[in-house]
């Protein structure tokens, strides 16, 4: 190596030794290729579970025991977990729910070890129950994140299977799918679960002295399933175990109850045994009109959605022969469809955009120049691929997004570093030299903007909690980007435009626009000519650009706010909601007569409905949160198109509140962003129910008042019916009946007693004893029942000759949030409206209520979501921003020159808003996300331009014509990064369309054309009237 390489610097490297550049150009898209497809791809980004939930059952008890006997005891062992940001409960009779919510500084590393706290928490409170409390059940795995494939087991053409045999089915379809890799969860619901019932008749155990109590002991103690003992002997060990577990009915039939005088009466003689659903049934699945059993597999979220869902597949249709006659097995709902489609679109975009930035840069730059810095774009992407792999990313539209908003981006530093290459090659400059020269030059005003870019994306990156977990990779993905652009730019670009960049001979005969694209000397001087009088009149230029920055800041307030915008996808939401008494089979009857009206409607395809509780989620932020509720239908419905969703959510939502008025009707399109009740949302806090009661109501009418509101309900609303045993006490006590056995004999009456178990092959089925349905579904076969006397008393005694049955009303539900009663009123909106204005609307009604010492109110529902994100959006912009500034102070060793940047920053921002305004979009926490990107962004050509004056002595000094000539010489690749920004989302809003991209895109569209207006004008303007004002414009030493 000869003694003049030896001393080239380090930055000439790769321009130096061609060998090196073209392994790396190599490894590095090769690294990017082999990421691409090991990267986990999903359609939406999963939101970590930070929302467990508890569940007891308390059967029996009444909801007001439920929350004074349950819900306290476990909300006061939860308070000690400081992480726990939330505990909202409710108690219903019979069941304590509590929705926990974890705090957002809880990530998906960290989430385990809080949700084996609370188990613990939750175990130890679980010992100061009431005996008759169920343990409660932890469960941390129904986030929101939606399952990746469905299957519905169902009957076949006009076979009727019976539940309990799709049922079946469905388990050994569930089984098969847990073994598929990969596979995270795998649920069944709308199953039936079996039993063995033991039907007694009451007169005929009362002439025999009998109780069912005294048959539920004889099955027990009958059925020996426990070991016997062994024999040990000198080589082997027996084990013994005494026969008669129940195998057949036969053999419960044959159990004796009564032997006297050499007569024997067994159970057959006074009972019927029968295989049997349990009843009432918990839930009940159709599937376009046909009784179903759903089977719902997640798929782990480290694996890629389209692998696995073939293989998922391919399961069911080899379970489909083994069905048998009269049923099959279909995949209703297949998330890989909609990644696919979904990521294709975006892809397609981020293709096309690719297509349109180099067609700019041919036309702006020369087909040269194009031919360099279209080695940035797969170089890039590759680069960003691999790190973003690195990290831990996934592929879905969110990452895929930050990808194209960084396509327009990171193309900058290499059209910059290309046209001064080339600017100094066409000088006269050797190529080493010219860029040896150029990355002097550039080095610091590319990593200036690409820092302050990059800053102004990291609060989106480090955005915490649930919208953190939504958008966050965008910020990452953009951050990623930006990095390996100015990595890339500053070593394997430089290095290509020094080798390609020179001019052949033979291209003096090509258009000039191919040559050095479109424009010329006559374009500069007219620019020059314009700039010179901006710049010489400084508050003309600064007027000109700030006025319309201005414009758009004034007009913001008339854009109606926004959280996240619906969905466009071709399903959509029906919830049928009855009052909270209804039987599951009314339910039920009232969910097919709206199927059958959906059956015949032409853009409907598919209908799914799950009856008593939520359908499995099909979307990531659908949350399933109706278990065990008997008044509540939910469906997915498929339209023929996604177009039709919009249309058809309105006109059913119209056909049904007139056709089903004894039913709350809820049709809505699936939403983005975190998952939240309701759209609006209100929260009267206080100790008694009965205020909470009459202040919700007058909060609820002033929800349901407003025009755009659908419906709106309360969770402690009036009471409910319940019937309530009235004993004559002496009566009772002469009997030997306290009013505690009177209970415990009423409830085995009522609902029977567990009496042993059937075992068949690996299924266990438990055995019931109970009266027969027509001596328990009236209150007239209530009164008939008898209760037994107590030991020392003799014979029976009706339940109506110790007492009166009165139905009296009682709550139905208490609802808490941490630790205080809490009356939550839901308004559910129209589709269209917007939420947050409604919610505005109804505040400034209901402030005016006059609320009792004790009691507050407060705003949730999207309202809060969008306040509690725009705060954690705020966490690290304070520190980012001191960055930033200091950045620029430093970069420019000038206070001056960095409050002209941040001034461009600002007023960037105002034209965003102006693009928004002009596009119709309301203002959305999108909007917010594009602003703060905008901010950073907006500096790019600022400081290119403000580091050119500094560079030209004459400009330095404030001569006007020197200004203007050193803005206008960098017009070229000012106008290039700008139409290049502009052409990345171009695709993406005529193309895709949609409601989610478009408040994104458009604010960082329109802000980046104001930004290029800024730099053009407003930056010159302002340097003269800052920096010049008291300095004669000479020239001054560099």
């Amino acid at each position: 190596m000869s003694e003049d390489r030896q001393k080239q610097p380090w930055y000439l490297l790769f321009f130096h030794n061609r060998y090196l550049l073209g392994v790396t150009l190599v490894l590095i898209a090769a690294a990017g290729w082999a990421s691409y497809q090991a990267l986990p791809r999903t359609e939406d980004p999963v939101i970590t579970n930070r929302d467990p939930m508890v569940l007891t059952y308390f059967p029996g008890a009444s909801a007001e025991r439920v929350e004074a006997q349950v819900t306290e005891p476990l909300e006061t062992a939860l308070k000690e977990i400081a992480e726990i940001k939330h505990v909202e409960s409710t108690s219903r009779a019979g069941i304590s729910v509590l929705a926990i919510e974890l705090a957002d500084e809880v990530n998906a590393d960290t989430k385990e070890q809080f949700f084996s706290r609370i188990r613990d928490k939750i175990g130890e409170a679980s010992r100061l129950l009431p005996s008759g409390a169920d343990e409660p059940i932890f469960d941390g795995r129904r986030g929101a994140v939606a399952f990746t494939l469905i299957a519905a087991v169902r009957g076949d053409d006009d076979a009727q299977p019976t539940t309990a045999l799709l049922s079946r089915q469905a388990e050994e379809l569930a089984d098969r799918l847990r073994n598929v890799p990969g596979t995270d969860i795998v649920r069944v619901y709308g199953e039936a679960e079996e039993e063995w019932t033991v039907t007694v008749d009451d007169a005929e155990l009362t002439a025999l002295g009998l109780t069912l109590g005294d048959v539920a002991r004889a099955l027990r103690i009958s059925d020996s399933k426990q070991a016997a003992g062994a024999v040990f002997g000198k080589r082997h060990e027996l084990q013994i175990e005494v026969s008669g577990s129940f195998t057949t009915a036969a053999r419960i039939r044959e159990i004796p109850l009564v032997q006297k005088d050499g007569l024997s009466v067994r159970v057959g003689d006074v009972a019927e045994v029968s295989r049997s659903m349990q009843t009432p049934v918990s839930s009940l699945g159709l599937s376009d009109g046909a009784p179903t059993v759903f089977v719902a597999a997640r798929v782990s979220a480290d694996q890629r959605v389209d692998l696995w869902s073939d293989k998922a597949r391919e399961t069911v249709e080899r379970f489909q022969p083994e069905l048998g006659r009269g049923m099959r097995a279909d995949v209703v709902f297949d998330q890989e469809v909609y990644t696919s489609a979904r990521l294709g679109e975006l892809g397609g975009n981020l293709f096309l955009g690719a297509l349109v930035v180099m067609a700019v840069v041919v036309l702006t730059m020369g087909w040269r120049s194009s031919l360099v810095i279209s080695f940035a774009l797969p170089l890039t992407a590759a680069m960003t691929l691999f790190l973003f792999a690195r990290g831990g990313g996934e592929l879905h539209q969110m990452s895929i997004f930050g990808m194209i908003i960084a396509l327009g981006l990171l193309i900058d530093n290499a059209i910059v570093v290309t046209d001064e290459v080339r600017k100094h090659m066409a000088a006269g400059m050797k190529a080493a030299d010219a860029v040896g020269a150029t990355l002097r030059h550039l080095f610091v005003p590319l990593l200036s903007s690409t820092l302050t870019s990059i800053f102004a994306f990291m609060p989106i990156m480090l955005l915490p909690g649930s919208t953190g977990d939504f958008v966050g990779s965008i910020g990452t993905s953009v951050v990623i980007a930006l990095a390996s652009s100015l990595v890339l730019s500053l070593t394997l670009i430089a290095a290509l435009a020094g080798r390609l960049g020179a001019n052949r001979p033979w291209e003096d005969r090509l258009p000039r626009f191919l040559r050095h694209g479109l424009g010329g000397p006559g374009l500069t001087q007219a620019t020059t000519r314009f700039l010179t009088i901006t710049t010489a009149k400084p508050l003309l230029g600064i007027s000109m650009t700030a006025v319309l920055s201005l414009v758009g800041f004034g007009l913001a307030s008339t854009l109606g706010s926004q959280f996240f915008p619906r969905t466009d996808r071709d399903m959509f939401v029906l919830e049928v909601t009855l009052p909270s008494h209804t039987r599951i089979d009314h339910t039920a009857a009232l969910t097919r007569a709206i199927d059958a009206r959906l059956e015949s409607h032409p853009d409907i395809t598919h209908r799914n409905w799950l009856i008593g509780g939520s359908i499995p989620s099909v979307y990531y932020n659908h949350l399933m949160q109706n278990d065990g509720a008997a008044n509540f239908a939910q469906a997915f419905l498929k339209a023929e198109r996604a177009d039709d969703v919009a249309r058809l959510v309105v006109e059913l939502q119209d056909e049904f509140d007139q056709s089903f008025p004894e039913a709350r009707m809820l049709v809505k399109k699936f939403a983005q962003g975190p998952p939240i009740a309701a759209d609006v949302e209100f929260r009267l806090s206080g100790p008694s129910t009965d205020v909470l009661r009459e202040l919700g109501e007058e909060v609820r009418r002033e929800v349901a008042r407003h025009p755009e509101i659908l419906h709106a309900t309360t969770s402690i609303n009036r009471d409910e019916p319940k019937l309530w045993y009235q004993a004559d006490e002496d009566l009772a006590r002469a009997a030997g009946l306290s009013p505690g056995v009177l209970a415990e004999q009423l409830e085995s009456s009522l609902r029977g007693q567990q009496a042993g178990s059937m075992i068949e092959g690996v299924e266990t089925m438990p055995v019931t004893v109970r009266y027969s349905d027509e001596d328990r579904d009236s209150v007239t076969g209530v009164r008939r029942i008898n209760f037994q006397a107590a030991e020392g008393a003799t014979g029976w005694a009706p339940l109506s000759a110790l007492g009166t049955l009165e139905l009296m009303p009682e709550v139905g539900s208490i609802t808490r949030r941490d630790g205080v009663r809490t009356n939550n009123i839901l308004g559910f909106a129209r589709e269209g409206s917007l939420p947050i204005e409604i919610t505005r609307s109804v505040t400034a009604a209901v402030e005016q209520l006059a609320l009792p010492v004790g009691y507050t109110l407060e705003v949730g529902g999207e309202s809060e979501n969008q306040n509690e994100a725009i705060g954690n959006l705020g966490l690290y912009l304070p520190v980012l921003v001191l960055l930033t500034i200091g950045i620029l102070i430093l970069s420019f060793r000038s206070v001056r020159m960095a409050a002209i940047l941040i001034a461009v920053g600002g007023l960037s921002v105002g034209y965003g808003l102006l693009a928004t305004k002009f596009w119709g979009l309301p203002l959305s926490f999108n909007t917010i996300l594009g602003s703060l990107g905008l901010i950073g962004l907006a500096f790019n050509d600022s400081i290119v331009v403000l580091s050119g004056i500094r560079a030209n002595p004459k400009a330095r000094a404030g001569a006007p014509h020197a200004i203007a000539a050193q803005v206008a010489s960098n017009g070229r690749h000012l106008t290039s990064t700008t139409l290049t920004t502009m052409g990345s989302f171009l695709p993406l809003l005529l193309l895709i369309g949609g409601d989610f991209w478009p408040p994104l895109a458009v604010v960082l569209a329109g802000g980046v054309i104001g930004s290029t207006l800024l730099a053009f004008l407003f930056v010159p303007a302002a340097y003269r009237l800052l920096l010049c004002r008291k300095r004669d414009p000479q020239p001054s030493p560099a």
